[in-house]
């Protein structure tokens, strides 16, 4: 395609026009407008909508009209609207692991703060900003992630059949970063004669853990610890450690210390696993689609400090640390790396 003055405005717009439906997006979703379409397989009409939800007729039909023209929604004969094919998955069945919601409002009502809220500054001096560390934010961020153990369960052991075999045997599996310890506790329900354990800094992800597995009563064989990676003292303990999408949270000056500790905590041949963005390692990479959410995350995060690695930087400190025959593996269409190493 030749570039003028006429694709690079087009472009421009197709931004804007992104920001405003993602914003729309995010309202829509604390309205219930996706969820009360997802259940109406029929259709709605704006009059219906707006009865539905209790909302104002007015503003639902201008809704229903932008949503038309950006194609999210369909509308047929009878003035009936519906979500198009598909995006009853991506936007209004929150059970479906193609649910986009969550991130979404990660986007929107964490990230867009912050970038609202003293990116500016950052810019100036170099400092960082604290307003991740919230519990509204972070039950922002668990909500995004719940279903990540979809991905273990049904994408990453299906393929990796030893490491599942080693949690059906029983095994004891350590969790770096488990936030609100939804992976290990569904984990621990799939595989009954393993024990697990997460270790996670913020202490709004254990008390809401705790509270969970007391009412699964999981006690004897899941628990959780509100301590960060670098202050953990296992040795030898662990038949496998997990990370998900925690090794590039993990501050620049302190990360190969929790490395190291990892490879202290595990038995001797025993497996470390990290789930993580792929990120570039040349400027020619940063327009591979493949790299996508490696780079977003990147900037939507470098205000608090954080800092990601290409894959030749993530083997250096696996390697320095001590770890051998590292493996990749895409999952999610190439959304994440998983890494696979041993002790």
């Amino acid at each position: 395609m030749e570039v003028n003055v006429k694709t690079q405005m087009a472009k421009i717009r197709d931004f804007e026009k992104g920001f405003m439906a993602v914003h729309l997006i995010n309202i829509s979703d604390k309205l219930g407008i996706f969820n009360a379409l997802n259940q109406a397989t029929e259709g709605l009409t704006i009059q219906d909508l707006a009865l539905k939800l209790d909302i104002h007729e007015p503003y639902v039909k201008i809704w229903c009209q932008t949503m038309y023209h950006f194609e999210v929604l369909d509308c047929d004969q009878r003035g009936k609207f519906r979500l198009q094919p598909f995006l009853d998955e991506i936007l209004g069945d929150r059970d479906s692991f193609k649910n986009y919601l969550g991130n979404i409002t990660l986007d929107v009502d964490v990230i867009g703060k912050v970038l609202l809220s003293g990116a500016d500054e950052c810019f100036r001096t170099g400092n960082t900003l604290e307003l991740y560390n919230s519990v509204d934010n972070n039950k922002v961020i668990y909500e995004s992630t719940k279903k990540i153990f979809l991905a273990y369960l049904f994408m990453i052991f299906p393929k990796n059949e030893h490491l599942e075999k080693l949690l059906h045997a029983g095994i004891k599996f350590l969790d770096i970063g488990c936030g609100n310890g939804m992976l290990i506790i569904r984990l621990a329900e799939s595989f009954p004669k393993s024990i697990f354990t997460g270790i996670e800094i913020e202490q709004f992800g254990i008390e809401e853990a705790e509270a969970k597995i007391n009412e699964l009563e999981l006690e004897e064989r899941v628990s959780v610890l509100n301590i960060s990676g670098e202050d953990m003292e296992y040795k030898n303990e662990f038949d496998m450690i997990n990370m998900v999408i925690t090794l590039h949270e993990i501050y620049p000056k302190v990360r190969e210390k929790v490395i190291q500790k990892a490879y202290a905590a595990l038995k001797k041949k025993g497996y470390l696993l990290i789930l993580d963005f792929p990120y570039p390692s040349c400027i020619q990479d940063f327009r591979d689609p493949a790299y996508d959410y490696g780079i977003l995350d990147q900037c939507y995060e470098m205000c608090m400090g954080t800092v990601h690695l290409s894959r030749s930087e993530q083997d250096y400190i696996l390697k320095k640390a001590g770890f051998k025959n590292l493996q990749r593996m895409p999952v999610v269409k190439g959304m994440l790396d998983l890494i696979t190493a041993r002790k």
